[in-house]
């Protein structure tokens, strides 16, 4: 007769040397582990299947790029290779020119309108650019990053087999068009548009790049806010020679007392000093966004008596503009007529200045002072702060919470800050009118923040930085080398 056992078959067996376990495992203990188990499982099959559309999405862009190639016959340009495009207003009455080269790795951009020019480029791995005044120096990691997207794009590096090793995925799509993102490394997403009835280029985007395309050559060029222009490809070949080498420099400011002295006041929300423009004394406010050149109010325009000639971006501009300030002087700038001048002010400027001169801002005396950047030597007694130069843009670096913030300034606002919506809502999500936990070299207590009209994002800024926060400071902007010095002004 055979002995019914109950219980597992370890234990009518046991094994020497083996001792049996003294207690079984919950029931609910059981169920945990398995809700464990399965959660894991979903995670990981919802990483597999990620990874899958990924790839599968990859694969279809790559596979939209190459029937573009196919269809429009184009082909990556050369490793070293001469693009000239002819530029003209949209109303047609002004034109200019455009000079896209490379060779290797040195890439540069030159503008010609008006008898202006402007250029930009990479140069030993680092951006550059000069400005309208002639004034070269190394451009700042945003422009950097802008300036490797448009290098991708004109050498059509997309049209590589392995895209330049750019990382790629489908971009929007509708009805009439299709359209693939690649990030070239070091460079800002690109999204490419092409047309579905025959895969032709409708429009190449990133974010200081906004070309839309009526034909293999021609394009409207809408990456200056408010300047669109018409190009068009006239010659696309061979260079005859290599790229020349660009150095830093071409400044003209020229100091008669040193440092260079002036009083400030407050006009609205603008700083305002006293100065001259050609001969005719103005009122010039100080405005760090103010990035283009000397921009003068019409009525002192017409007292300069030099040409003024309209250029391709739609502006007014004449040459061989004095400047003087104090014991300061510029004896030969670029000026640009115009009525976006506040009310009571004469001429703006910001980069202008900024660029070429260490500018200290005095609260208690109400003074400007301006030294000349090769012979100025930090005191004592200030912390340094970052400054960055986004293309005669002065832009500070303030830290929150572990990550920086730029803002753009001094600059003339209702407030010490101005934050873009996107900004806001990463820096303040509760939507809270004042913003806590910003650092410049030191904390800064609790403070009012405006919300902009997000055209700083263009520029890669988070906003602006007004002179009622400034002037809480004794402060050097250091401009040239990108270095701004700060200690609390002594209260009233």
């Amino acid at each position: 007769m055979r002995t019914s056992v109950s219980g597992p078959a370890w234990a009518a067996r046991p094994t020497r040397g083996v001792e049996p376990p003294g207690r079984l495992p919950s029931t609910a203990w059981r169920a945990r582990a398995l809700w464990v188990l399965r959660v894991v499982g979903a995670l990981a099959a919802a990483v597999l299947a990620a990874s899958c559309t990924d790839a599968a999405q990859a694969r279809l862009a790559r596979r939209i790029l190459e029937d573009h190639r196919s269809r429009a016959k184009d082909k990556p340009l050369a490793a070293a290779q001469v693009v000239r495009i002819r530029l003209r207003s949209p109303s047609g009455d002004a034109s200019g020119s455009a000079i896209i080269e490379w060779d290797g790795d040195n890439y540069r951009e030159t503008v010609t309108s008006a008898g202006l020019t402007t250029i930009r480029g990479i140069q030993g791995g680092k951006g550059y650019f000069t400005d309208e005044d002639g004034v070269t120096r190394v451009a700042s990691e945003p422009a950097l990053s802008d300036l490797f997207t448009r290098f991708y794009f004109w050498r059509r590096a997309y049209l590589f087999d392995d895209q330049a090793e750019a990382r790629l995925a489908l971009g929007p799509a509708d009805a009439d068009a299709v359209s693939v993102q690649l990030t070239p490394r070091g460079g800002d997403p690109l999204l490419l548009t092409f047309r579905r009835n025959d895969l032709s280029l409708a429009s190449a985007r990133s974010r200081h790049l906004d070309l839309t395309f009526r034909g293999p050559a021609r394009f409207r060029d809408a990456s200056r806010p408010g300047a669109a222009t018409d190009g068009e490809i006239a010659w696309t070949g061979l260079p005859t020679g290599a790229l020349p080498d660009t150095s830093v420099g071409g400044w003209s400011a020229r100091w008669a007392a040193a440092p260079a002295q002036v009083g400030w006041t407050r006009s609205g929300r603008e700083l305002t000093l006293p100065a001259r423009v050609g001969s005719r004394p103005v009122i010039l406010a100080l405005d760090g966004a103010a990035d283009g050149p000397l921009r003068v109010r019409g009525s002192v325009a017409d007292d300069l008596r030099v040409p003024w000639a309209r250029d391709v971006f739609g502006r007014w501009v004449a040459r061989e503009v004095r400047l003087e300030i104090g014991g300061l002087e510029f004896p030969r700038l670029v000026a640009e007529k115009s009525e976006d001048v506040p009310a009571g002010i004469d001429a703006v400027a910001g980069g202008t200045l900024l660029r070429e001169t260490v500018v200290e801002v005095d609260p208690a005396a109400h003074l400007l002072r301006f030294y000349d950047p090769a012979r100025w030597v930090a005191e004592q007694g200030y912390f340094r702060v970052l400054l960055d130069d986004d293309g005669n843009r002065a832009v500070a670096i303030l830290r929150h919470k572990g990550e920086n913030v730029r803002l753009s300034g001094p600059t003339s606002l209702g407030g010490p800050i101005a934050l873009s919506p996107a900004a806001r809502a990463r820096l303040a999500p509760s939507g809270e009118p004042r913003i806590s936990g910003l650092r410049w070299g030191a904390a800064l207590p609790d403070l009012a923040v405006l919300t902009t009209d997000g055209s700083e994002s263009a520029f890669g800024e988070d906003g602006r930085l007004g002179w009622d926060l400034v002037l809480g400071f004794h402060a050097f902007f250091d401009l040239p080398h990108r270095w701004a010095y700060l200690r609390p002004a002594a209260q009233p």
